[in-house]
């Protein structure tokens, strides 16, 4: 049974001049949070993981830790995007972002919700806030792309999480002889 799951909210609500889509998408995992929000944190990796970012440079901070307000940018070929966490606690992260072209912001939240079985759904939405214009240029073939990025994401991030750690071995040169 797959427990992925993506879709869009209908509802379009105007916001100054702005159109709002939302974006949900879900998982199950067997890793644990601190896994789970490890990897989100670890912004400089995010292009290993998530193939929606394989192109893109991230720019960070200098000796700064992720925490409510850290900013960060992402710069690919044609779009730019500033980012700032707005949310860092044990179950969850969001950050605002604002996108060069086609212009628009938003929030990318994902929420960790632990299940009576031990594993955790991850929760991901997407608040999309468009200028009208660009939101009735964007036809329903672009909404079910931003859902189906949604759920690559959560697919990927699953993948990375669960993944077993990479193990070393070492061995030592035999000491001494038997006889």
């Amino acid at each position: 049974m797959n427990s992925d799951v993506a879709h869009g909210v209908g509802n379009r609500a105007k916001v100054y001049a702005m159109i709002r889509y939302e974006i949900a998408a879900t998982t199950v995992t067997t890793a644990p949070p601190e896994r789970v929000l490890a990897v989100l944190d670890d912004f400089n990796n995010w292009p290993r993981w998530m193939p929606s970012l394989e192109r893109v440079r991230i720019e960070l901070p200098p000796n700064e830790r992720p925490r409510t307000g850290y900013r960060f940018k992402l710069h690919g070929m044609f779009v730019h995007a500033e980012m700032e966490v707005i949310d860092y606690t044990p179950l969850s992260r969001a950050t605002r972002f604002r996108i060069s072209f086609p212009p628009f912001q938003g929030i990318n939240r994902c929420r960790l919700m632990p299940l009576e079985d031990g594993r955790y759904r991850i929760e991901r939405l997407d608040q999309l806030e468009l200028p009208d214009l660009v939101a009735h240029l964007i036809d329903a073939t672009q909404r079910k792309r931003f859902e189906k990025l949604a759920l690559e994401f959560l697919q990927a991030l699953r993948r990375e999480v669960e993944q077993t750690p990479h193990a070393t071995v070492t061995s030592t040169p035999p000491t001494g002889r038997s006889d």
